[in-house]
């Protein structure tokens, strides 16, 4: 998972890119709007855009992204401004976040993981069939043989996760990223995500085929 730091202030994007790569995000450092617009576009999963660059505007790079890419993408906004009126008309032309500065690095990588929570099921139907299983992202359930099967919320966020990636392996740094999202990587063990995916395999029974991938971690397969 990629995530693209547009900021300035050196030190700043620095020390966000060491906390990101310590949650097992991979970033990219731009420091200038020269730099965005000369450089090879490449998506990235997630944007975080500072407003006010010292050799142009954050909005236009926002503009690029949207109009000329069609990045879907989510962006956050970054900015000293701290006025309600400009947080409103800026996430309400084309950004999905807005985070005054100064901040913490939690508090970005919070709403880093959210967002990205968010942009999986929104990019989806209503309604996911797997075998005779069914996702209803609408109403927040799972479905077996149309009766609901009871999951406590880290495992029905999880069966979301395998169900809308079959045959895509499931590495640690995206179960985390995506089901435990408000603690720190090393604070969840391997033993932790190994227990709710038993639990996960005891509810939906046989014909939910996860296979356990060395290495890598988990694959929901047909």
């Amino acid at each position: 998972m990629y995530i693209t730091i547009i900021e300035d202030e050196k030190v700043l994007s620095n020390n966000i890119s060491k906390k990101l790569l310590k949650n097992w995000f991979n970033t990219r450092i731009i420091n200038s709007y020269n730099d965005f617009m000369n450089e090879v576009f490449v998506e990235s999963d997630l944007y975080v855009v500072d407003i006010s660059l010292r050799d142009g505007s954050g909005f236009d790079i926002i503009k690029y992204l949207r109009e000329t890419k069609n990045s879907i993408s989510p962006i956050i906004i970054t900015s000293w401004y701290n006025d309600t009126e400009k947080k409103v008309y800026w996430l309400e032309i084309w950004a999905d976040d807005y985070l005054a500065k100064p901040f913490s690095a939690e508090e970005l990588i919070a709403r880093i993981r959210a967002l990205l929570r968010r942009s999986y099921k929104v990019t989806w139907n209503s309604k996911k069939i797997y075998k005779d299983i069914t996702l209803d992202l609408k109403n927040s359930e799972i479905l077996k043989n149309w009766v609901k099967v009871e999951l406590t919320p880290r495992e029905q966020m999880l069966t979301e996760l395998f169900i809308l990636n079959v045959w895509v392996v499931i590495t640690k740094e995206k179960i985390i990223n995506t089901i435990w999202w408000e603690h720190d990587l090393l604070k969840v063990s391997d033993n932790t995500i190994n227990v709710t995916v038993s639990n996960i395999r005891k509810k939906l029974w046989e014909n939910f085929i996860l296979k356990t991938i060395i290495n890598k971690w988990y694959r929901l397969e047909k």
